[in-house]
């Protein structure tokens, strides 16, 4: 699809709202307009909420920078009332308030605006979203082969190879599109003058450094680019850092975190590979994690444990922590054994163990030559009693004193 028509006939409304100094409000009757836009920040909020009611006059500041003729057809400040707007929130997710959701052409960030609320922070996170973030290289008429050796970065990667750069080519303009939506998940090339004819698309994956698919666009549109490429930017398995913990958290799924150490940073790999092949079914209830346990000694701490004893890997429900006993190199030898840890959150054993210690195990009674009658009763043999910790990572959830919690689940 192409977007230049997106939403196309809900335009005008908004525009000349946002060229005022107004931001705009958004109710559900014209929440499809703000698909025409480059960058829209939307703020769900409720008059009654104290936060709220602080950002009000900041978030209006901050649309005035954008209210140029120019800013104004590529930016939106938007407001809803959830109060009035109770099913349009609810349909949006929202759990707490103020929360500020980013749109670009039309497409939610998965990642809200987190940053500060200042007039700065704002124009500052808009300006840098407005940037084209695509790395255009010439390829000086090689070949496709030698154009994949021209990109190098530290992230994954995504590549559109095209013989000419010719910004009329819907390929090339649906590429700079997804770029936009994909900036924080993927870096970006596009390398053009090349030898051989027809349009490309390759994923380079940063863990390996190698090139790991290539794609022909043929006739592709918009959609289909995307979910090619939206779908290898998506990371099988994220890095936990103090930046990013308040987002992860607030996802409201358990955790299953690697820690390490600089000596066993190598079992990232090995991780990784084994959630991507083995966990698909699991990615999608739990988010898998690495974590620095140096940087982390806090959670090491609360599972009795010290850097010393790293690497090791534990589950954290967002309510319990529970380690696996295993040394991570064991566990890592067989896929089942990090499965079956899964499978003992999601079945509850891990919930039962911590309430009433660990779940026995009936040992059936020998019958001898001199005894053919059994015992009455089978003998129960007691395992050790776990103790596993409340979670740490709860209290890295959005906090009472930056937000209205509308449903504290933790």
């Amino acid at each position: 699809m192409d977007l230049r028509f997106f939403g196309f006939l809900l335009v005008f409304p908004l525009f000349f709202l946002n060229g005022s100094s107004v931001v705009t409000p958004i109710t559900d009757q014209n929440f499809t307009a703000i698909n025409s836009y480059r960058v829209v920040l939307l703020q769900f909020s409720a008059d009654w909420c104290h936060f709220s009611r602080l950002l009000s006059p900041i978030y209006s500041e901050a649309s005035d920078n954008f209210s140029d003729p120019v800013n104004a057809s590529l930016v939106l400040f938007g407001r809803i009332d959830c109060s009035a707007e109770a099913d349009l929130c609810a349909r949006e997710g929202i759990r707490k308030y103020p929360t500020i959701k980013v749109v670009k052409y039309g497409v939610t960030m998965k990642r809200e605006y987190r940053g500060a609320r200042t007039v700065p922070a704002f124009v500052s996170f808009v300006v840098e979203h407005l940037k084209d973030n695509i790395t255009i290289l010439n390829g000086n008429g090689v070949n496709v082969s030698m154009a994949l050796q021209m990109a190098s970065d530290s992230r994954n990667t995504i590549m559109g190879l095209f013989p000419e750069l010719n910004e009329n080519n819907s390929h090339i303009q649906h590429f700079r599109k997804v770029g936009l939506l994909e900036r924080e998940n993927c870096a970006f090339y596009l390398i053009h003058n090349l030898s051989d004819k027809g349009d490309r698309l390759a994923y380079s994956e940063a863990l390996t450094n190698r090139i790991q698919e290539i794609t022909h666009l043929n006739s592709a549109d918009f959609l289909a680019i995307q979910r090619w490429i939206s779908l290898r930017c998506q990371a099988v398995v994220r890095e936990l850092t103090f930046a990013n913990a308040e987002e992860i958290t607030d996802e409201g799924r358990p955790l299953l975190l690697l820690f390490y150490d600089p000596k066993s940073a190598h079992l990232k790999k090995r991780f990784h590979d084994i959630v991507k092949t083995h966990l698909v079914e699991e990615r999608k209830q739990i988010n898998f994690l690495t974590a620095d346990g140096i940087e982390f000694s806090h959670p090491l701490v609360h599972l009795g444990k010290t850097a010393t004893d790293l690497p090791l890997i534990c589950i954290d429900s967002l309510v319990h922590m529970y380690l696996h006993p295993l040394p991570v190199e064991e566990i890592l030898k067989d896929p089942k054994t990090l499965k079956q840890f899964v499978e003992d959150l999601n079945s509850g054993k891990l919930h039962r163990e911590f309430h009433y210690g660990r779940e026995t195990t009936t040992k059936k009674p020998q019958v001898t030559e001199q005894s053919k009658t059994p015992p009455k009763f089978p003998v129960k043999v007691e395992e050790h009693q776990t103790d596993p910790p409340e979670s740490v990572f709860k209290d890295l959830s959005p906090s009472h004193l930056r937000y209205t919690i509308l449903h504290d689940e933790f």
